[in-house]
């Protein structure tokens, strides 16, 4: 299985910061990645964020697509200009979406003291679910930022599932979900050659290695 990470999808607001609309995507180019992929039952798409623009732009095409995603959602975004409202949060439930957590100010989890994590993953999950009434099983560690604290404390809250930006491949049977985050200088090239190669050999143990000495660190 691959999962394909997002942010934002067209144009980020003028008072985000440039690195910040390295992680935005051109719908088109969007649009074209999930022609590509949508027969493929093993390429899952998430969003990350909580832009306006998951609900605005991403939700018709993958409508179009008749596929589905994760958006996972900071907390205390809703509701603010150029984020998720409350009710398109919902819509998106309605439409079938996916909607997790991605805390509560999009900070990085292991730099936090134990209070600030208790919010993050715990406070977070509770508000999103008072807005959508469902529970919230599913959380994506912003930044890609993960040790054995961090994982120790949403494995001790519940969550079903834990989405990384590790890239490579996931399996489903796995708890932790490594994903491969789409930047705006991508080409379709690079987004086939991540659907279609798996690592092997050397290069599979390797990354087996280093996925671990993080989780365990």
């Amino acid at each position: 299985m691959v999962i394909l990470n997002f942010h934002g999808l067209g144009e980020p607001a003028s008072t985000q910061s440039r690195s910040d609309g390295l992680y935005w995507t051109d719908p088109r180019f969007f649009a074209a990645i999930l022609e590509t992929v949508r027969d493929r039952r093993d390429v899952l798409v998430t969003f990350d964020d909580s832009y306006e623009s998951d609900y605005s732009i991403a939700l018709p095409l993958l409508k179009a697509s008749k596929m589905t995603a994760r958006f996972f959602v900071v907390a205390s975004r809703m509701g603010q200009s150029g984020y998720l409202s409350g009710k398109q949060i919902q819509a998106l439930c309605a439409e079938g979406m996916t909607i997790g957590s991605h805390g509560m100010h999009h900070r990085k989890w292991t730099a936090l003291s134990d209070h600030e994590l208790e919010e993050e993953v715990v406070e977070a999950r509770d508000r999103i679910e008072q807005m959508t009434g469902r529970r919230v099983l599913e959380a994506a560690c912003p930044f890609g930022g993960y040790n054995r604290r961090v994982l120790r404390r949403l494995r001790a809250s519940g969550f079903q599932r834990v989405y990384t930006s590790d890239g490579g491949p996931a399996s489903a049977e796995f708890w932790i979900q490594p994903r491969n985050t789409i930047v705006r200088d991508d080409d379709l090239e690079r987004v086939l050659s991540i659907v279609t190669e798996v690592p092997s050999g050397p290069r599979a143990a390797w990354r087996r290695l280093k996925l671990r000495l993080k989780r365990w660190r």
